[in-house]
């Protein structure tokens, strides 16, 4: 018995062999594809999609929901990072045991880039930053960096560019987060012509810098805060779980191929009316300063501009207060998430549980009618 057990087994490691090496035979030999790695598997967990994709910006706010996604199901993910094992750690558990590879890289360094993008047939470009930093100006990451990234995936010979822009990114508009956003898409459109470009909204979630932010200058200044154009600017919010399920199916939809794509949510807002919904979600009354006349725009850009002296306050800057100076402007030719089967999660149904952390400790369990 012991010896036909033996046997047995031995036969079955030899047809998982041939099996293994018939997979790998017929991805070498083939073209570089979507589908590059043969999928097996029911879908989802413990499968394989086929995908193999590099996203760049994965530590950041969207870019766990994007990882999360292509993880579950069954893609292989490589995760460019900067500092240490402390910014991606909590990315481990959103794919199988070694489909998750993480790798240190420079923005800058176009041939580092290209050793990350070599053995994809997908990259994701997520890199973004709302404001200057010491080490990178805007320019540097959303024109320089996307170029030299779009330029490494077509000499590698990648089959799909996901960039991610911002809705209203626009050459001439006076956020230079805006400015530099639409420069960085016609430096990726002619390194790289079949890109897809998505344009999202202003995106919320538990870890947000929409929501949380105005909840914290709430919490801070102890009154509503007062925005640019009388708080009248208009917004479309997009719930962050919704972009990333977008960026995922338009990886996988070939349709997209060279299109662009504008993300945003079912219901427009004015600035003062979520500012209103935030604080009626964390249960602190709407403050608002009586003014004889309207605070000028200069005046709360410099304003904002004043508290990014402080390096250790970063709640709030002029870039912020600029972009809440522009209402979303949303082109007809461009395709939404309804195109990609994709329904947007209205704002509203999820202001509590992002919310419910800024409330006194007496209204903690409160429901909000």
């Amino acid at each position: 018995h012991s010896l036909n057990r033996g046997v047995a087994r031995e036969e079955q490691t030899t047809m998982l062999n041939i099996t293994a090496a018939t997979r790998l035979t017929r991805a070498v030999s083939g073209a570089r594809s979507i589908a590059m790695l043969p999928a097996a598997g029911p879908g989802g967990r413990s499968s394989v999609s086929g995908i193999v994709a590099t996203v760049f910006g994965a530590t950041g706010f969207l870019g766990r929901y994007v990882v999360n996604n292509f993880g579950r199901i069954g893609s292989q993910v490589i995760v460019p990072f900067r500092g240490d094992e402390h910014a991606y750690r909590h990315l481990r558990p959103m794919a199988d045991l070694g489909q998750m590879i993480f790798q240190d890289y420079s923005l800058m360094n176009e041939a580092r880039l290209k050793e990350l993008v070599k053995h994809s047939n997908v990259v994701v470009n997520l890199v973004g930053q709302h404001r200057e930093t010491r080490h990178f100006s805007l320019d540097d990451v959303h024109m320089d960096g996307a170029r030299l990234l779009a330029r490494a995936c077509r000499q590698a010979g990648v089959e799909r560019l996901i960039h991610v822009s911002a809705l209203n990114a626009c050459e001439k508009s006076s956020s230079e987060f805006l400015r530099t956003k639409a420069y960085g898409e016609h430096a990726v459109r002619a390194e790289f012509p079949d890109a897809t470009i998505i344009r999202p909204a202003n995106m919320f979630g538990d870890e947000d810098r929409f929501l949380n932010q105005l909840a914290t200058l709430r919490q801070q200044f102890h009154i509503s805060m007062i925005f640019p154009n009388g708080g009248e600017s208009t917004k479309q919010p997009v719930y962050v779980g919704d972009v990333a399920r977008g960026i995922v199916a338009a990886a996988r939809d070939a349709t997209t191929r060279g299109k662009t794509l504008e993300f945003f949510g079912p219901k427009t807002y004015t600035m003062n009316k979520i500012m209103e919904l935030v604080n009626t979600s964390t249960r602190r009354p709407h403050r608002v300063v009586p003014l004889p006349v309207p605070i000028p725009d200069e005046i709360l850009y410099k304003f904002a501009k004043l508290t990014e002296m402080n390096p250790l306050w970063t709640h709030l800057c002029e870039e912020d207060m600029r972009r809440w100076r522009e209402s979303d402007v949303v082109h007809s030719d461009t395709g939404r998430l309804e195109d990609l089967k994709i329904t947007p999660t209205n704002m509203e149904s999820l202001l509590v549980p992002i919310l419910r952390r800024y409330r006194h400790y007496l209204t903690h369990n409160e429901a909000v009618e």
